[in-house]
């Protein structure tokens, strides 16, 4: 797990990057603290921040540059398959060097050529160059788990892991409005835009070529067409069972310490359970809430610790210990990006990096196996019953009633009442609705540009192309592993894991196993009543009964009461009319954000004022700045 930056003289005539390659690793060295490289050669630079996890010497720095000298790589994940790779090739008669995946993937490519991506089975964002041909291949991992992000400016085209590299390499910083409204709906911005216009994000099996004629981007791989190709099994269970405990045993694989976040819920404690298998005293992280015992599931992460025997490690948060990491949280974000669990996210992540470099984690299962509140809801749209036709009978009752995500009621009414409203809603724009955290219309208030209706249609369209890809309740497992997946979970996990120079990952994402899902009915893998049916059936004698049986919890955050309470002077300073006025934003919706979370009826307001302190502070540190 390492940072990538680079750049591509696509026009010679215009200025070249030169040096800025210097000051863009060193925004990324926090993704990289063990060494750093650069590699220039033709219309090529290439930079490299590494974080040794295999062939921890010298072996296996990078920029990698193979044997005849023509093609150089810059590398930021890991392959998981690589030994059984490496002595394929080692049977053909090569020969290497160094014990890491790079050199392997190296190869592969000099024998292949972009048709070596099938092989791989692993995260990664990489860039190759080819000396004798001048040109650049960079590709995307199949599913996001790690990011890459380009642009074209004057003739030069640029990439990087983070957009504050590609800051320091020259792109513009052009706000893009309609960015801006979708992150106050979303809390993240949809690839493949970013918060500036002329800036991509690379969606997730995708590759860039790269020549003096410009860039060409194409799709390299397609799960939807993959899972039709997966042979199908007597015993769904059993090949379930091997394919993940597979993917795990391959995820712990290394060179330095690792370990297992385990939160206590079915995904993480499904993972640890199958890595306690493979490795003897494994280590496992929880975090719990020592003031907010709605919010903390710590014990049931304890109770799984005991079961499977690990090393485990809680660590308990106070509000004030939140508060204090809640800046240092927005100073390491470069683009705008608002999921609240993002903070307890980076706090466990800094305290896990202290006793290892690597952490496997139950990423993924929500979105594949179908774990979230809103498939339940969405099979109930589909096939509804009595009690399914009473709630929308009943829905001015939950108007009325108070609703927030801060109790178990009020949470509760606040489903009921999204229920009732979307049940005639189509399914597409229905995926849009429950994936927003503000409505549309506040989202746009909070942006003093007026809409483009015709452009953010088009956004729309591709936000929520899957359901034209998969039918059913495939087609809606697919919007969610082709747009939440990779736009807020894993975005989320590398920024609070690599902010710590922490290696997360995650066996759910197993391209095997995610082929596999969507090779099953979806009434295969959940049920009403039953996220993730089959994992509970497939796993649940790992586990305590308790665990495999209560409901998902999510990783909430008591964003209410440390608005309100330790961090109320910083809305108060950062939420003023002249910061909010020069970042595009309306100051009246502003206001009424704040007022309406100091009021009686808060509401959800938390989440939106966060989303607006995290916007601000982004805006004076990356644009006003």
């Amino acid at each position: 797990m390492c940072g990538i930056a680079g750049s591509f003289q696509i026009d010679t005539s215009r200025p070249a990057t030169g040096d800025r390659i210097n000051e863009a690793l060193r925004r990324i060295a926090h993704r990289g603290p063990d060494d750093e490289g650069i590699y220039r050669n033709g219309s090529a630079i290439l930079g490299h921040r590494r974080l040794s996890i295999l062939d921890v010497t010298n072996a296996g720095h990078q920029p990698f540059t193979d044997e005849g000298g023509r093609f150089t790589i810059v590398f930021n994940g890991e392959v998981f398959n690589f030994q059984a790779l490496r002595a394929d090739l080692e049977a053909q008669g090569h020969k290497f060097h160094s014990q890491s995946d790079t050199e392997v993937v190296l190869r592969l490519y000099t024998l292949k050529g972009p048709a070596f991506l099938d092989d791989l089975n692993g995260f990664f964002a990489l860039a190759i160059h080819d000396a004798e041909n001048d040109t650049l291949f960079l590709a995307r991992d199949r599913f996001g788990v790690k990011p890459l992000l380009w642009s074209v400016v004057d003739g030069r085209f640029l990439f990087a892991s983070e957009l504050r590299a590609l800051l320091a390499l020259g792109v513009e910083r052009k706000p893009d409005p309609l960015s801006a409204q979708q992150y106050f709906a979303y809390h993240y911005i949809p690839a493949p835009n970013t918060v500036f216009q002329g800036t991509q994000k690379l969606l997730p099996g995708y590759a860039v070529k790269v020549s003096a004629k410009g860039a060409q981007v194409e799709r390299w791989y397609d799960v939807a067409e993959a899972s039709k190709r997966v042979k199908k099994t007597s015993d769904p269970k059993k090949t379930l069972f091997d394919l993940l405990d597979d993917a795990v045993r391959l995820r712990l694989i290394a060179d330095v310490p690792v370990g297992a976040f385990l939160s206590g819920g079915v995904d993480s404690s499904i993972v640890s359970a199958l890595a306690a298998r493979h490795h003897k005293h494994l280590h496992t992280f929880s975090i719990g809430y020592a003031d907010d015992p709605f919010f903390d599931e710590s014990p049931y992460a304890e109770e799984v610790a005991r079961h499977i025997r690990s090393d485990h490690h809680t660590f308990k948060l106070t509000r004030e210990e939140l508060a204090e990491n809640y800046t240092r949280l927005l100073a390491a974000t470069d683009e705008p990006f608002a999921d609240s669990s993002a903070l307890p996210s980076y706090m466990l992540c800094e305290r896990t990096r202290k006793l290892v470099t690597v952490a496997v984690s139950g990423d993924g299962a929500d979105e594949v196996f179908g774990g979230y509140t809103k498939h339940q809801a969405e099979l109930r749209w589909r096939s509804p019953g009595a009690k399914e036709k009473a709630v929308q009978l009943l829905a001015p009752l939950w108007k009325v009633l108070p609703r927030s995500r801060n109790g178990a009621w009020q949470n509760r009414f606040r489903q009921l009442d999204r229920f009732a409203r979307l049940a005639s809603t189509p399914e597409d724009r229905r995926f849009q609705e429950l994936a927003a955290f503000t409505t549309h219309q506040e989202a746009d208030a909070l942006v003093a540009a007026p809409t483009d209706a015709q452009a953010m249609a088009a956004r729309d369209a591709m936000f929520t192309q899957a359901f034209q890809r998969m039918p059913g309740m495939n087609g809606a497992l697919l919007a969610d592993v082709l747009s939440t997946l990779p736009n807020d979970m894993l975005h989320k996990v590398d920024l609070t894991s690599m902010a710590h120079a922490l290696e997360v990952r995650t066996p759910f994402l197993d391209l095997r196993v995610v082929e596999f899902a969507f090779s099953l009915p979806p009434e295969a893998k959940l049920v009403k009543g039953s996220g993730k049916h089959i994992l509970r059936e497939t796993f649940g004698h790992l586990l305590p009964a308790r665990v495999m049986t209560r409901s998902k919890k999510g990783f909430e955050v008591p964003l209410q009461d440390l608005l309100r309470g330790p961090l109320a002077a910083f809305v108060d300073t950062t939420v003023r009319k002249d910061p909010v006025e020069a970042a595009g934003l309306n100051w009246s919706a502003a206001q009424a954000v704040v007022s309406q979370l100091r009021s009686r009826t808060p509401g959800t307001s938390q989440a939106t004022l966060h989303a607006l302190l995290v916007y601000l502070t982004w805006w004076k540190a990356h644009v006003a700045a």
